[in-house]
């Protein structure tokens, strides 16, 4: 099986080196354990030259240009730069990989499986090829994807998105579970597990929501959305009173309702529930308080029904995320 791994300059190098290790480790296991003459997985490295800066400042060389490469069965399409960039440089980016974009259309309808992560996923939604099929990324580019995509559909809650000739992933070391699926998928289950097993990766195909932090934008220039998210994120315990914060501002609740989402992407309520869990989350990360008394005191009264909102939007119960994240600060 013919893997490419595209490299591109502003790329992230750890997510290539993985790759790559991922992979060189599954031909080990095949020889090793179940008997392969040769390797199963033949890799090779594409972009646009032959060496790639990556935005950590390292290089990455060995690199194929695309123009010159063989149409692989899988190009693995991993960060292309920075989750965090902002919009600017993110098109200045893009624009630099018209060459890249062209080639992947052309692989794609000879056949060839793609397969993206993080902001790797950019460049499909970019190529045109989506069409309005969903799309996951990492979870920090949620803004910027909506930003520059507007008619595509980015779900960040999820960690794969499989769609038989695109599959797509969430950020960062989420490549890992990329490959491991893709080895389950297109080789065998059995070569996936013992290859996470060495590599000391916990195979988790479910979601990234349990590592997302709410981080809602203020570079907006509403002024009316800033002095309402500013009322949500410092009265978070506080019972929130929409019909009067509306007549205050002398509009309808409805109208406030458009701007707000407009700005954030969240109505008010929906808005409130995510200043609240983010609060939980960091309780539960930091100290030893009960579940209950932490529930109170972001303002519900009503435990079991937050517990239920807090598994919805985490992926987790509350004890197995304190269970899971609070030794990050012992």
């Amino acid at each position: 099986m013919n893997i490419a791994i595209l490299v591109t300059d502003r790329c992230q190098a750890s997510s290539i080196h993985l790759v790559l290790d991922l992979f060189i480790a599954a031909n080990y296991i095949a020889k090793d354990n179940f008997g392969s003459d040769s390797n199963v997985f033949n890799i090779e490295l594409v972009g646009v030259n032959k060496k790639a800066k990556a935005y950590n400042q390292t290089f990455i060389d060995g690199i194929k240009p695309i123009k010159l490469a063989t149409r692989p069965d899988i190009l693995i399409i991993p960060s292309v730069f920075e989750a965090t960039i902002n919009v600017e440089n993110a098109l200045n980016c893009m624009r630099r990989h018209t060459t890249i974009i062209t080639t992947i259309r052309s692989w794609h309808n000879k056949g060839t499986l793609l397969a993206s992560a993080c902001t790797g996923s950019f460049l499909l939604a970019n190529s045109e090829l989506m069409k309005g099929r969903e799309l996951t990324c990492h979870w920090a580019s949620a803004n910027l994807a909506t930003q520059l995509f507007p008619k595509e559909s980015f779900q960040i809650n999820k960690l794969l998105i499989d769609h038989g000739d695109v599959i797509s992933a969430g950020g960062s070391s989420a490549i890992a579970q990329l490959i491991l699926y893709l080895m389950s998928r297109e080789y065998s289950r059995e070569l996936a597990v013992i290859t996470a097993k060495i590599m000391l990766i916990e195979v988790n195909f479910e979601g990234q929501s349990r590592f997302a932090i709410f981080r809602p934008a203020h570079d907006h220039n509403d002024p009316l959305v800033l002095a309402l998210q500013e009322l949500l994120e410092t009265k978070v315990s506080s019972p929130f009173d929409l019909t009067l914060f509306a007549k205050q501002q002398a509009l309808s609740e409805k109208q406030v309702v458009r701007r707000f989402k407009k700005m954030t992407g969240e109505t008010p309520l929906s808005y409130l529930q995510k200043m609240r869990i983010e609060n939980v989350k960091m309780a539960l990360e930091s100290g030893a308080k009960s579940l209950n008394k932490t529930i109170w005191d972001v303002g519900y009264e009503d435990t079991t029904s937050f517990r239920r909102l807090f598994k919805k939007n985490t992926g987790l119960t509350m004890q197995e995320y304190r269970t899971r994240f609070s030794t990050l600060y012992a």
